[in-house]
């Protein structure tokens, strides 16, 4: 793995090398997807590739990061805009399924990934279910929602928004769109400070 004094160009291959992984993963399975065949994807020699990352698990890594960066640049804009928590709540379940419509095979490598090593999702699957608490945070802080233990909720709304992959393997028409609104308002009763 390069320093931190890497180069645009060096951080730009390292992107370009990490979606060409994200490809063949998501094609061949993490099984078949050795460095020579990411390498050929990519028009460059394993040499390459070990220079950027050093071996699989470093690319694999990279690969496991560019896939969080991508998702959060999609969904942190969004969230952060919303003027109430409620709203802030409600996009940041929508926006993960629009982040699984508009990269399926971001989405494909990563549950190969998590398969193969499921410590891979433990790091990742804590940093998301931190994420929806601050939201829930949020909303009790300014009284929008009631009284509930956050991290069992924020743990119920990531469950929920990660049994969508499952379904969408067994459904490739599943109306993703559809499906987030529908998670959004069971969410929003769920979340909701009941009025006496």
């Amino acid at each position: 793995m390069r320093s931190e004094n890497e180069t645009f160009i060096e951080a730009a291959r390292r992107a370009q090398l990490a979606e060409c992984a994200v490809d063949v993963i998501a094609e061949a399975g993490i099984g078949k997807a050795s460095m020579a065949r990411i390498a050929e994807r990519a028009g460059v020699s394993v040499g390459v590739i070990s220079y950027h990352f050093g071996n699989k698990a470093g690319l694999i890594a990279a690969v496991v990061d560019q896939v969080a960066k991508t998702a959060v640049a999609l969904m942190e804009p969004q969230i952060v805009a919303q003027p109430t928590a409620a709203q802030g709540l409600r996009t940041l379940i929508t926006s993960n399924l629009d982040f699984m419509k508009q990269h399926p095979n971001a989405l494909r490598a990563l549950l190969e990934i998590i398969r193969a090593d499921d410590g891979v999702y433990a790091a990742q699957g804590s940093q998301a279910i931190s994420d929806v608490e601050k939201v829930l945070h949020w909303g009790q802080h300014t009284g929008e929602f009631g009284s509930f233990d956050t991290r069992v909720m924020a743990t119920t709304i990531r469950a929920a928004i990660d049994a969508v992959p499952l379904l969408l393997s067994r459904d490739e028409d599943l109306d993703l769109t559809a499906y987030g609104e529908e998670l959004a308002c069971l969410f929003d009763r769920a979340t909701r400070k009941e009025s006496h």
